[in-house]
């Protein structure tokens, strides 16, 4: 556990699991490579009567999970953080078990696409589950360029724009390197390979959960993340995700669902009541990610992800779509009317807000890299 102790930045959420009632269990959910087993460890550091463990590793594979706690419970350890515990068979059952017996408490993390309410309504009441985003901006600042930037609240940043701007003009120019090497919190040296890695395990291991995973599956997921990445925005509809992938319009929409459940894609649905079909974005840093492949990514949608990946997390967002030639702002945030552009934009479409490259501001102009500080 002393690795832990070199990692001095904490991810926003370590304060809030420390306020989370004693009486329950606590797990985390977030895709790989945010940062969760890090969490873990600095919570079990800081923390009597902990240990550590992975509910992959190769020395626990011959035993159940309740077997491996029971036996930790008798060596005196009452706090048990568990990592990676969707790879242990029959998991959410040994949870309950344990719970019930109240010898110890269970923090674990797991996969985006681990959802406690549907395994089990027993083990929802037991259990608080919260989600680590991708790292912000903000975060991503803080731990590899190591500054120390507090949050600003969402209703800080456009109303004090001029004010933010002035105090983080030195941070403009990086939301674009924060696209290519942000979100995920790999090493420098060997990034992509991680990352690559990661993307391949999503896949292969995280949505086994969900469905068995043929070769034709996984060509299929890698080919529509490939496909979102070198759309402008909303040109990825579930009709020409069907004719690109050479699937059903229903399969598409599958996929679709079960990458988005595993933290890849995100999809911003329309605002009312409308059958539109959702925008759909990926978590950064993927659409950089796969632009090393040859192609140029659309600036317009390079935006829009930054800005959607940051605000998601923070308020309810919906895409705005009027009409046939009838032009509109982008999002709706909260109760603010936001559009997302270049800094030559003007307010024709009527929004309280645009969100612009560069320092300017004044008439609604909000830097675009402010928003990455919301969290």
């Amino acid at each position: 556990m002393a690795w832990a102790g070199k990692f001095g930045e904490r991810r926003f959420l370590y304060d809030e699991l420390g306020l989370i009632d004693e009486e329950y269990y606590v797990g985390i959910k977030g895709v790989r490579g945010v940062g969760k087993t890090v969490l873990l460890l600095q919570l079990a550091r800081n923390t009597e009567k902990s240990v550590y463990f992975s509910a992959d590793s190769v020395l626990i594979k011959p035993f159940t999970l309740y077997d491996v706690v029971k036996a930790l419970a008798e060596m005196g350890y009452r706090n048990i953080f568990i990592d990676e515990i969707h790879r242990k068979p029959d998991w959410s059952e040994d949870l309950k078990s344990l719970y019930d017996e109240h010898e110890v408490r269970v923090f674990f993390s797991g996969s985006s696409s681990i959802d406690i309410v549907t395994l089990s309504a027993d083990l929802s009441r037991r259990v608080v589950l919260k989600e680590l985003p991708p790292a912000s901006f903000r975060e991503w600042l803080n731990i590899k360029r190591g500054l120390s930037i507090p949050k600003h609240p969402l209703e800080e940043i456009l109303s004090r724009a001029f004010d933010l701007s002035n105090m983080y003009i030195e941070l403009a120019g990086l939301w674009r390197e924060y696209m290519e090497k942000g979100g995920v919190l790999y090493p420098e040296s060997g990034f992509y390979d991680a990352l690559e890695n990661s993307i391949r395990k999503v896949i292969l291991e995280d949505l086994s959960a969900l469905r068995e995973i043929s070769v034709k599956y996984e060509t299929d997921a890698y080919r529509l993340l490939y496909y979102i990445a070198k759309s402008a925005p909303f040109e990825a509809k579930y009709s020409s995700i069907a004719k690109e992938l050479g699937v059903s319009k229903n399969m598409a929409i599958r996929l679709v669902d079960d990458l988005s459940k595993a933290g890849l894609i995100y999809a911003v649905q329309p605002c009312g009541s409308s059958r539109k079909e959702p925008k759909l974005y990926l978590t950064v840093p993927l659409r950089m990610f796969f632009a090393r492949k040859g192609f140029n990514v659309n600036i317009g949608a390079l935006r829009e992800e930054f800005f959607v990946n940051h605000m998601r997390w923070v308020s309810p967002i919906c895409y705005l779509k009027g009409a046939r030639g009838e032009k509109t702002a982008d999002f709706k945030v909260g109760n603010a009317i936001i559009e997302v552009g270049e800094k030559s934009k003007s307010r024709y479409q009527r929004p309280d807000y645009i969100a612009v490259d560069g320092l300017v501001t004044g008439r609604g102009r909000v830097p675009l890299f402010l928003f990455g500080l919301v969290y």
